[in-house]
């Protein structure tokens, strides 16, 4: 799936006047180019709310059409508003990427009394950007208590390779008396930070 976004060209646009006047600065690049971008911000918002990092968005700029992944989003600390953003324009080369999970099935620990932690919601892969797919499916039926899933056990399309460390737990059915514990810890983990990065960052003036 694709989304398609208007983008224009900056030339000697200040960031700051951008931002004053409802637009997003940003950059797109790959190996072979580095061109500074705008795209109006509430345009932005409509259309990352449903691509977010794992879907393909296409720019459309006054010489062409770039097919381009969101790599980084910077968010004002305040507002939390996004202030910049990097696209990273695909080509005929692998890419890595995160592609979301899709679980399916009712694992046999849950109707066992136990809890299903989705510790994945999306894995990283490396794959080429025409077999990109929307999601992939993860079936958690057979999982009892105590079971868990790892990276290196999912079955993956044709052309889609991990690019995560193997031994990572994507999913896994706890007694119920850890589910209390689980919680805590995940409430004293650190906050969000204000930076979506994937990718890298254009030093702007």
């Amino acid at each position: 799936m694709e989304y398609r976004l208007k983008a224009y060209y900056r030339e000697g646009e200040k960031p700051s006047a951008l931002r004053r006047a409802g637009r997003l600065p940003g950059v797109m690049y790959n190996k072979h180019l580095n061109r500074k971008v705008y795209v109006e911000l509430g345009e932005f918002d409509k259309v990352f709310r449903q691509a977010s990092i794992h879907h393909v968005i296409v720019l459309e700029l006054p010489d062409g059409e770039f097919p381009t992944l969101v790599r980084q989003v910077n968010l004002d600390k305040r507002r939390r508003r996004p202030e910049h953003v990097d696209f990273y324009v695909l080509s005929d080369e692998p890419v890595e990427m995160y592609v979301p999970l899709r679980f399916v099935g009712t694992p046999v620990g849950v109707r066992e009394g136990g809890v299903l932690q989705e510790v994945h919601r999306d894995i990283l892969v490396r794959v080429s950007p025409r077999n990109i797919p929307e999601y992939i499916e993860v079936d958690v039926s057979g999982l009892g208590i105590g079971d868990s899933l790892h990276a290196s056990e999912l079955k993956l399309p044709e052309g889609v390779k991990l690019a995560m460390p193997p031994e990572e737990t994507i999913a896994a059915v706890v007694p119920p008396e850890d589910v209390e514990r689980l919680a805590a810890e995940a409430a004293e983990a650190p906050a969000e930070p204000e930076v979506i990065k994937k990718g890298k960052k254009e030093e702007e003036a």
